[in-house]
């Protein structure tokens, strides 16, 4: 009888949909080039526990100018790389992933914590030269002013 009970519970709750996944979260897509000496845009947002994918092109006509998204951030969160790039880390430790002219890649996470982290090219002196930007990641369900 205890069989039966529990077996009539179990399908009345997937009959009124308790068994049921909560509905996916929509996925934010950040599209960032990557150019002679600068990201555009160069200051992401995003919200903490919302996916986010990155999408970065390398848009330098330059044939040579390889370059790379770098952060202390991508040491605090588990991320997937997909597309045309190469991953590495730097002298100092500090994970980046490189794409070359005329490619694409896409680094995809959650993101974790709030705060401002800073990003820049590791390539030679671009960082130098200006190409850099930040992550500002706000609380869940926080929607900044704008």
């Amino acid at each position: 009888m205890g069989r039966a009970t529990i077996a009539g519970v179990l399908a009345f709750a997937l009959l009124l949909g308790l068994g049921a996944a909560a509905p996916a979260q929509p996925v934010q897509v950040v599209k960032v080039s990557m150019d002679s000496f600068k990201f555009t845009p160069n200051v992401l947002t995003f919200n903490a526990g919302r996916r986010v994918v990155v999408q970065l092109t390398n848009v330098d006509p330059k044939p040579d100018y390889a370059h790379t998204f770098a952060s202390q951030y991508l040491s605090m969160v588990d991320y997937t790389v997909t597309g045309q790039a190469k991953q590495g880390v730097t002298k100092d430790g500090v994970k980046y992933v490189l794409v070359e002219p005329g490619k694409s890649a896409e680094i995809s996470f959650v993101p974790a914590g709030r705060g401002q982290w800073t990003f820049y090219c590791s390539s030679y002196n671009h960082a130098s030269k200006g190409q850099t930007g930040a992550f500002v990641v706000w609380p869940p369900g926080y929607a900044p002013n704008r």
